[in-house]
């Protein structure tokens, strides 16, 4: 905390909570709106009285507007809500914690963002779609991997004609058709005016299958081609045991796991939580290795149950940016033996 912000703190106290139940209110209006007084009371645990109090300022200001649909956001109250977060993360040290687990994992940079409940996937896809916006040009080829996390960030990316071409990480075929890699890949190409490619592979080939596939099937070499020239790489977190029992593996492979003291898995790779790899599944596309070939990586996981596995794959990626919410970062800070804060 910069002195400035000590003296404030010292001479008015309550300017803290004013400010963060101004940018509570400020920052679920940016994913929900419109949204009406009692509905945003009820979300932010305000009472309804200082709800109505804080939007009447903020609406004088210029930071909201009201209609009959409910409250919401103006351009100057969008613009403001970064300020006041990167000011709020000062107060709270959130920056601190995010540069020390940085050095810890060696990798580019880690965001942590609020653990708000429900909201918690859509706040990762919204702020993982904000940084995706700033790397995307025309003919940019982004390779997007599958999972409720990388779900969210298509759905959060808004319109706009930056038109590059989106394929998934890998092969292989999820239960959850909206999850699939795929299909994800479709969602974002589609808001970002780009063209999108589909590969149709499940996870579980042997490598003479998939060699064949690659000899035979011209689609399916340019798919892969396309995918080695990948600029940006998405990719999610899941803790091993989950991702092993969603992908149907076989005990012989779990008790590898389980010896091995496996703990997470991305782009079908299982790692301990040193970052050794453990286990791969067979399929055409990118896995943690190829990650150092790749200029722009950001991995995207939330829930304090996925701390180790974070760390695992984050330290066989050995870079990137890394997306993750509160409880994610304060299990991560435990893990890591980071003092606390």
């Amino acid at each position: 905390m910069n002195e400035f912000l000590m003296v404030c703190e010292r001479i008015v106290p309550e300017i803290v909570s004013v400010l963060k139940e101004r940018y509570k209110i400020l920052n679920y209006l940016v994913y929900e709106e419109p949204i009406g007084r009692r509905t945003l009371a009820a979300v932010t645990d305000l009472p309804e009285r200082t709800v109505r109090s804080h939007i009447e300022l903020m609406r004088t200001n210029g930071l909201v507007d009201i209609y009959k649909p409910g409250i919401y956001l103006t351009d100057e109250g969008q613009a403001i809500v970064p300020k006041l977060r990167n000011f709020l993360n000062e107060l709270d040290r959130i920056g601190e914690l995010e540069h020390r687990l940085t050095e810890a994992l060696h990798i580019n940079r880690v965001i942590i963002t609020p653990t708000d409940g429900t909201l918690m996937v859509k706040k990762l896809g919204y702020t993982a779609s904000k940084l995706l916006q700033k790397l995307l040009k025309p003919n940019v080829v982004v390779a997007i991997s599958g999972g409720s996390t990388m779900a969210a960030l298509a759905e959060e990316m808004p319109l706009l004609p930056l038109e590059p071409t989106v394929v998934p990480a890998r092969g292989g075929v999820g239960e959850v058709v909206e999850y699939q890699a795929n299909v994800i890949a479709s969602v974002l190409a589609e808001r970002l005016r780009g063209t999108y490619k589909m590969l149709h592979l499940p996870d579980g080939l042997s490598q003479d299958s998939l060699h064949m596939l690659m000899t035979c099937e011209p689609q399916i070499k340019e798919i892969g081609d396309l995918i080695n020239r990948t600029d940006v790489l998405l990719f999610g977190i899941g803790t091993a045991m989950r991702m092993a029992d969603q992908r149907h593996i076989g005990d012989d492979i779990r008790q590898i796991l389980i010896a091995n003291h496996a703990v997470g898995e991305a782009l079908g790779q299982y790692c301990d939580i040193e970052g050794n790899l453990i286990y791969s599944t067979n399929n055409i596309g990118l896995s943690l290795p190829d990650v150092a070939e790749v200029p722009n990586v950001i991995a995207v996981a939330g829930g304090q149950d996925k701390a180790g596995a974070i760390i695992g794959v984050m330290r066989a990626c050995k870079k990137g940016i890394l997306i993750i919410d509160e409880q994610a970062a304060e299990g991560m800070r435990q893990l890591l033996q980071i003092p606390a804060l």
